[in-house]
C-alpha cells in the first residue's frame, strides 16, 4: 500500500494455504478504514459509496460474474482494488483479474518462512535465540509455513517429538476445512510429484477437465510443493489418510496403483510409498519384484524393493531377497533367510541358499562351515554355484571336493558368466599343482566377467575374481599383477556413487585391505595405513586382516605400543576363525610379531592348523612359500636357529618350482650369514634385490640396513645404506583415491604453521617424528638407512633449530608442532 491511504490502490496478494493472507488482508481493511475510507469484501454494487475501496480475501472462491466485475473494476484509476487468492493456474476468471491487477503492482506472493525467518520468529516467540537443532526440527515439521508455526513453537519446551505433533495435530485440524475432491486428489499428488491431472483423472475416476481443476487446486494449497521436506509431504498424506479413512485410503491407493499399471508408468519411489501403507497386493508384490529385479547393479535399492515386495504379499523370492540383503552387507537377515530355505523342495533355491550361506560363512572366517554346506548340497547344479564351491573347498584344505567340482561337467549354456565362473574353478585347482603362471593366466579370465551377476539378479560369492587373482599374485611374488587388479577393483567398487556395483557394499573392506597389504610389503606404509582407515566395521574375515595389516604396519614402523595393541586385537578374531587357505597372509605377519614379542606360544595352535591344511592340499607351493617366509623371520626374530631350518629347508626344496622361493630361500641365508656378522656387499645387494623384485621391497631395505648395522667397515656400511635408499626410492607412489587419510603427526610436522624456531629439513622432521615415537638412534638409523651417529648429530641439529636447552624440552617442543593449531 502506499503511505496515504486515500490514494487509488491496485494489489494482489497470492499464497497457498495458511500463508497468511487473511492477516494481510485484515491489516489493509483496518489501515484504509483508520483513514476514513469504506471498506467493502466484495464488487462495488449501485448504492455503494463511490470511494470505497474494494478489499476481497480468498477471491479464488468467487463466482466467474463476481471475478470478471473485479477485473472491470482495477480498470477504474480512481477505484482501490486489494484482492487476496490461491494461484490458480488453469482458472481463467481468476487468471484474468490476477493479470490485471499484475499490471499496475507485482502481486505479493506468500509462501513459507526460510529457516532464518522461522529462528528470528522463534526467538520472539520464546523470549530467547533458539538452538540451531530446534531451527531444523521446526522446518521439517512445518516445512515453513506460518500457520503450524505457532503450535509447533509452543511445544518447543517438550523435545522434538511434541513439535511434530503439535505440528501434526494443527495439520489436520486445517485440513479438515478442505472438501472431499480436494482431500482425494491432494492424497493421490501427495504419493508422488510424478503424478499429474492425467493420474489423477485415471485413479479418481473423473473427466480430464475436472481432474486438472483438482490438481490446479491441490497445487495451489501450497502443502505439497516440491521444495518441501519429503517428511513434510508425507505427514500431509497421512493427515489426509486419517480424515477420509482407512477404507477410502487402501481404495485410492489400489486404484492409483492399478491404473499405473496400465499406463506403465509405476515408479520404484511410487510402489514403495504404497507398500509401505500396507497395501497387500498381487499385482503391487509382482510389480515389486520386476523393479527389483532391474536394480540388480544397486543392492541397497534392490533390497528395499525385495522387503517391500514380501510385505505386499510376493512369495517365492527369499532366495533373492538374501542375496540382496548380503550384498548390502546384511549378513544376519541373509543368513536366516538363507537357512530357511535349506528345506526348499527347490534344487535351485536350495543350492542358492547355500551359495548364500557359504559366502556369508566365509566372510564372518568360517572356511570349515562354507566347505560343509557345500558337501551338504551335492554336486554343483551350475558354474557358479560350482566356483562358489570350489574356493570354500580350497579354503578348507579339501583338495578332493575341488577337484571332484572342477572335473565335473558344464551345464547350462556357455555364457559369460559361466565362462568367468568355470575360470575360477580350473584356475584356482590349477594353483595346487602347476606353475604360479598358468594358473594365474587361467584364473585372470573371470576378471572382466560379472561373475556376481546373472541373468539381471546380483549375487553374493565367497570371493571376487579380482581379490582370487590379487591373492594369488601375493602368494606368487607377482606385486605388478596384484597391485593393477586390486586397485582397478577399488575403484570400480566404491559404494555410494553413481557407479556402484552388484558387489560393492559385500567386498569393498576386502578389496582395500588388500590394496594396503599390497603397499604394505611394498614399504608404502602411509598408503596402506590410508586403506586400513577406510575400512570401518568389519565382518571377521575382513577384521583379521586388518589388525594383521594394522600389526604389521606398526612393526614397520618400530611402533611397538601400536604393533602389541593390534596383535592382540587380531588374536582375537583369530580366535573366532577356522583354518582359511586364503587368511595365510595375516597369519604369516602375526606369527613374526609373535616372535618379536616372544608370544609364540599363543599362536601355536593357529599356525598347527595352518600347516596341516597345506599338507592336506599336498603343500602346494605357490600357498606354501609366504608362510615359509614368515616362519623363517619368526625364527631370526626368536633368535633359534633349529626354528629357522625347516622352513629354509622347505623354501629351498621349492627354489626349483618357482623363483619366488628362490629368491626367498637366498634371502633367508643371506640373512643368517648376516646375523652372523657375514657380510658380502655383491651377495645382500642381490639378495635385496631379489627380493624387492618380488614385491618384498620393505624386507629388501631391513636386509640392507641390516648389513650395514652388522658390518665394522665403514666403506661396506656406507654401501648398504646406499642400497637401501635406492631400493626404498624405486617404490612407486600408490593412487588410493578417496581414501588418502595423512599422518596428524607428519603433516603438523611438515605443513603446519610456519614457526620462525622450527624450520626443520625433511630429514630432520623424519628423525623428529621417530623421535617423538620414542625409538632409539640405532633403530632410527635403521628405519632412516643412516647410522646411528648421523641420527645424533640430527638430533643436536633439531635441538639447536628449536633453541631448547634440553632433551626433554626439546620433545616438548616437538609434541607441540604436531599438535594441531588450535582454530582461531
Amino acid at each position: 500500500m502506499d503511505a496515504d491511504p486515500r490514494s487509488p490502490t491496485k494489489l494482489l496478494v497470492t499464497g497457498g494455504v495458511g500463508t497468511g493472507k487473511s492477516t494481510v488482508m485484515a491489516a489493509v481493511r483496518g489501515s484504509l478504514r483508520a483513514s476514513g475510507r469504506p471498506v467493502v469484501s466484495r464488487p462495488l454494487r449501485s448504492g455503494d459509496a463511490v470511494d470505497s475501496a474494494v478489499v476481497v480475501d480468498d477471491a479464488h472462491l468467487l463466482g466467474a460474474d463476481d471475478l470478471d466485475r473485479l477485473t472491470e473494476l482495477v480498470a477504474d484509476p480512481a477505484t482501490t482494488v486489494v484482492v487476496a487468492a490461491e494461484p490458480l493456474a488453469h482458472h481463467p476468471s481468476l487468471r484474468g483479474l490476477a493479470t490485471a491487477l499484475e499490471r499496475e503492482n507485482p502481486a505479493v506472493a506468500l509462501g513459507p518462512l526460510s529457516p532464518a525467518e522461522v529462528g528470528r520468529s522463534a526467538a520472539v516467540l520464546l523470549g530467547t535465540p533458539p538452538a540451531v537443532e530446534l531451527v531444523r526440527v521446526v522446518m521439517s515439521a512445518t516445512a515453513g509455513l506460518p500457520f503450524l508455526l505457532g503450535p509447533a513453537l509452543t511445544a518447543a519446551a517438550d523435545g522434538a517429538a511434541a513439535v511434530r505433533q503439535a505440528a501434526r495435530f494443527a495439520l489436520i485440524e486445517r485440513l479438515r476445512r478442505l472438501d472431499g475432491r480436494l482431500l482425494d486428489t491432494l492424497l493421490v499428488s501427495s504419493l508422488s510429484g510424478d503424478l499429474g491431472p492425467d493420474d489423477v483423472a485415471a485413479a479418481l475416476r473423473m473427466p480430464s477437465d475436472a481432474a486438472l481443476t483438482a490438481v490446479d487446486r491441490a497445487r495451489a494449497t501450497g502443502l505439497i510443493e516440491p521444495s518441501h521436506p519429503p517428511g513434510f509431504v508425507r505427514t500431509v498424506h497421512d493427515g489426509i489418510a486419517q480424515i477420509v479413512g482407512a477404507a477410502r485410503h487402501h481404495d485410492i491407493e489400489v486404484s492409483v496403483l492399478c491404473s499405473q499399471l496400465d499406463l506403465s508408468t509405476l515408479t520404484a519411489e511410487l510402489a514403495l510409498r504404497i507398500a509401505e501403507h500396507g497395501v497387500r497386493d498381487d499385482r503391487l508384490a509382482t510389480a515389486l519384484t520386476d523393479l527389483a529385479a532391474r536394480t540388480a547393479g544397486h543392492p541397497a535399492r534392490a533390497a528395499q524393493l525385495y522387503r517391500a515386495a514380501s510385505d505386499a504379499g510376493a512369495t517365492a523370492l527369499s532366495a533373492r531377497l538374501a542375496d540382496a540383503l548380503a550384498l548390502t552387507g546384511d549378513c544376519v537377515t541373509a543368513g536366516r533367510l538363507a537357512d530357511e530355505l535349506f528345506t526348499s523342495p527347490d534344487s535351485d533355491e536350495r543350492a542358492a541358499a547355500v551359495r548364500i550361506a557359504a559366502s556369508i560363512a566365509l566372510h564372518d572366517g568360517s572356511a570349515a562351515q562354507a566347505n560343509d554346506l557345500f558337501r551338504w548340497l551335492g554336486p554343483a547344479p551350475d558354474a557358479v554355484v560350482g566356483a562358489a564351491a570350489t574356493v570354500a573347498a580350497l579354503a578348507a584344505g579339501d583338495a578332493s571336493a575341488a577337484r571332484q567340482t572342477a572335473e565335473a561337467p558344464i551345464s547350462g549354456p556357455p555364457t559369460s558368466t559361466a565362462r568367468a565362473a568355470r575360470s575360477i574353478t580350473e584356475g584356482l585347482v590349477m594353483t595346487l599343482d602347476r606353475p604360479y603362471p598358468v594358473a594365474v593366466a587361467r584364473l585372470s579370465q573371470s576378471i572382466d566377467a560379472d561373475y556376481g551377476a546373472s541373468g539381471g539378479q546380483a549375487h553374493v560369492v565367497p570371493d571376487t575374481p579380482a581379490a582370487l587373482v590379487t591373492l594369488a599374485a601375493l602368494h606368487g611374488g607377482d606385486p605388478v599383477r596384484a597391485r593393477s587388479v586390486i586397485a582397478r577393483a577399488v575403484r570400480n567398487s566404491r559404494p555410494g556413487d553413481q557407479t556402484e556395483r552388484a558387489d560393492a557394499i559385500f567386498v569393498t573392506h576386502r578389496h582395500r585391505l588388500l590394496l594396503g597389504w599390497a603397499h604394505m610389503q611394498d614399504g608404502q606404509l602411509q598408503a596402506a595405513g590410508a586403506a586400513v582407515a577406510a575400512t570401518q566395521p568389519l565382518h571377521r574375515r575382513d577384521a583379521l586382516w586388518a589388525s594383521a595389516l594394522q600389526t604389521a604396519i606398526a612393526r614397520r614402523s618400530g611402533d611397538s605400543g601400536a604393533m602389541q595393541k593390534h596383535w592382540y586385537s587380531a588374536m582375537e578374531v583369530l580366535a573366532e576363525c577356522s583354518a582359511d587357505l586364503f587368511g595365510l597372509l595375516p597369519l604369516g605377519e602375526l606369527w613374526v610379531a609373535a616372535a618379536r614379542m616372544r608370544q609364540i606360544d599363543q599362536l601355536q595352535h593357529a599356525l598347527d592348523e595352518a600347516f596341516a591344511l597345506l599338507a592336506g592340499l599336498g603343500e602346494p607351493v605357490l600357498w606354501s612359500v609366504p608362510l615359509h617366509w614368515a616362519g623363517v623371520h619368526a625364527g631370526i626374530l626368536a633368535n633359534s636357529p633349529d626354528a629357522v631350518a625347516p622352513h629354509g629347508q622347505a623354501l629351498t626344496a621349492a627354489a626349483p618350482h618357482t623363483p619366488f622361493a628362490k629368491a626367498l630361500a637366498t634371502a633367508g641365508r643371506t640373512w643368517l650369514r648376516v646375523l652372523a656378522n657375514s657380510v658380502e656387499t655383491d651377495e645382500v645387494a642381490a639378495a635385496a634385490r631379489a627380493l624387492a623384485q618380488f614385491g618384498h621391497t620393505w624386507d629388501a631395505t631391513r636386509l640392507a640396513s641390516q648389513a650395514a648395522l652388522q658390518t665394522t667397515d665403514p666403506r661396506v656400511s656406507q654401501a648398504m645404506l646406499q642400497l637401501a635408499r635406492d631400493l626404498k626410492q624405486t617404490v612407486v607412489s600408490p593412487e588410493l583415491p578417496d581414501t588418502d587419510a595423512p599422518d596428524d603427526r607428519a603433516a603438523a610436522l611438515s605443513g603446519g604453521p610456519a614457526r620462525a624456531a622450527a624450520q626443520l629439513s625433511d630429514r630432520e622432521r623424519e628423525v623428529a617424528e621417530l623421535l617423538l615415537n620414542g625409538m632409539p638412534y640405532r633403530d632410527i638409523g635403521a628405519q632412516l638407512f643412516i647410522s646411528a651417529k648421523t641420527v645424533e648429530h640430527h638430533v643436536a641439529r633439531i635441538r639447536r633449530r628449536l633453541g631448547a636447552e634440553s632433551r626433554s624440552e626439546m620433545l616438548s617442543m616437538l609434541r607441540a608442532l604436531s599438535d594441531p593449531p588450535a582454530p582461531e
